[in-house]
């Protein structure tokens, strides 16, 4: 199906197993990530997520002067 907002790209949908297997990636990913970080305390998991969190907003910033 065209998008109705942009007339050069097609909007698609995933198939059953399309999201089967996207989902299944998706733990298998935040089940190393959980792994890897099983042992931090719990401050050090805070501030890896607050420092996570500035680096995703400086890059939305860095991207949105890239248009």
């Amino acid at each position: 199906m065209t998008d109705p907002d942009d007339q050069r790209t097609r909007l698609i949908e995933p198939t059953p197993r399309g999201t089967t297997g996207a989902d299944r990636s998706m733990r298998t990913l935040l089940g190393w990530f959980g792994g890897a970080l099983a042992d931090r305390s719990e401050e050090d998991r805070r501030e890896l997520g607050r420092l996570l969190g500035r680096l995703v907003d400086d890059l939305v910033r860095h991207l949105t002067t890239l248009d």
